[in-house]
């Protein structure tokens, strides 16, 4: 499979994961599974950033790891968006427009 090219946009990234999904045989998998995939991808996260902050939950998550957990959450993110047919970058657009209207402090 192609790379992803260096400054895609989030169309492309999405495109990117239903290929990368196909390729690699988990496209038979359910929007509740790789929701459920996305949940233990974000507790990697939270363990890296804890690694980050100098207080590893894992004897193995370095702060070095930060970066890798945050693109696989990503990917279980637009996988899970993928299932339900969303636009990730549309939903992201209507979303901000929203949170522009509000007071935040």
């Amino acid at each position: 499979m192609e790379p992803l090219p260096q400054g895609a946009a989030l169309k492309d990234v999405q495109e990117y994961v239903r290929r990368l999904e196909v390729e690699r045989g988990f496209i038979g998998r359910s929007i509740t599974d790789q929701a459920l995939k996305f949940g233990s991808e974000a507790g990697e996260v939270l363990d890296a950033v804890a690694a980050y902050n100098g207080q590893p939950q894992n004897g193995e998550r370095s702060a070095a790891d930060l970066g890798s957990e945050a693109a696989d959450a990503l990917i279980m993110l637009v996988s899970v968006c993928n299932r339900a047919g969303i636009d990730l970058e549309d939903a992201f657009r209507r979303k901000e427009q929203i949170n522009e209207t509000r007071r935040w402090r």
